[in-house]
């Protein structure tokens, strides 16, 4: 996809998928961690995740073996997308309620925009710049109501912030490297990678295992096999079918679509600043996704 093409239809089918899979996930969170701590949280989804990705990157025929030159650059990897992103929103949650948490995360376009134009060497149009300051635009309208909570809990804040920041690295890393063909085993590896430092917080910070309903048993199946797992192939391949600036703008849909669902959930409020919000990420990713009409050729 070039400045000025269409992206493929995959992609948007893709991207609608995953807005919809990832933005519904957040407030299903409230529930899960209504028995679950935190940690206990993640241990369990990611290791259900890497067990199902890993079954069906197998069932696809793919090569589970990594090339010993790619071990570097997909531990680098899993560090930023996983490990440090999952560590780093699980501090965030114990200093800040989940909602204000995860849109701190989603501050990511904004990391990866410098990050995509350093190391990748993709240049910004006047259109990307304003699509990338009406999704960080987006962002904020959300994070204005938690001002207060962000100003009291500063370990909470970077630990959010630190979040958007590993993940757009993590991205950075997996676009310029090449995977020799790698699918689903590329993300089944950065989950199983991430898996032990998070068992380490568990037992750290909880060490011993909560009585759960089944309704939470539930949610938290649902959170492993769907958003974690679907959902996270197809953040990757997004990453591999658009420019790194385009997907990051993509995953600005997210809280909005999250924020939104947690209004027709959970009765919270939808008033002006999430109205701006929404107004902002449809704009971002229309400018982001729809290529500029070319010039009407002059007549004579």
């Amino acid at each position: 996809m070039t400045d000025r093409s269409a992206p493929p239809t995959r992609a948007i089918v893709l991207l609608v998928l995953l807005t919809l899979l990832w933005g519904t996930n957040w407030p299903l969170f409230r529930v899960a961690l209504s028995e679950l701590s935190v940690w206990s949280f993640r241990t369990l989804v990611v290791a259900i995740a890497s067990a199902a990705l890993f079954a069906a990157a197998k069932l696809r025929g793919e090569r589970l073996a990594v090339p010993r030159h790619l071990w570097w650059p997909l531990l680098a990897a899993s560090i930023g997308n996983m490990t440090i992103w999952n560590m780093a929103t699980a501090l965030a949650v114990v200093y800040l309620p989940s909602g204000q948490a995860s849109i701190l995360a989603y501050s990511m376009p904004l990391w990866l925009a410098p990050l995509s134009a350093i190391f990748l060497g993709q240049r910004f149009t006047l259109r990307m710049l304003v699509a990338i300051v009406m999704g960080v635009a987006a962002v904020v309208f959300l994070m204005i109501p938690n001002f207060g909570a962000y100003a009291g809990a500063p370990l909470g804040l970077a630990a959010g912030l630190g979040a958007g920041l590993a993940w757009a690295v993590g991205t950075v890393i997996v676009k310029r490297t090449n995977w020799g063909g790698m699918g689903l085993a590329l993300t089944a590896w950065q989950m199983l990678l991430c898996l032990p430092p998070i068992i380490a917080g568990f037992f750290l910070f909880d060490g011993a295992w909560p009585r759960v309903s089944p309704l939470v048993i539930g949610v938290s199946l649902y959170i492993a096999l769907i958003p974690m797992s679907i959902g996270t192939a197809i953040w990757f391949t997004l990453v591999h079918l658009l420019p790194a600036q385009v997907a990051g703008l993509s995953s600005v849909s997210i809280p909005v679509v999250a924020v939104i669902a947690g209004v027709l959930l959970f009765g919270e409020p939808m008033g002006p600043l999430q109205i701006a919000a929404l107004a902002c990420t449809v704009a971002a990713l229309w400018l982001a996704l729809v290529p500029p009409r070319a010039a009407a050729p002059v007549r004579a």
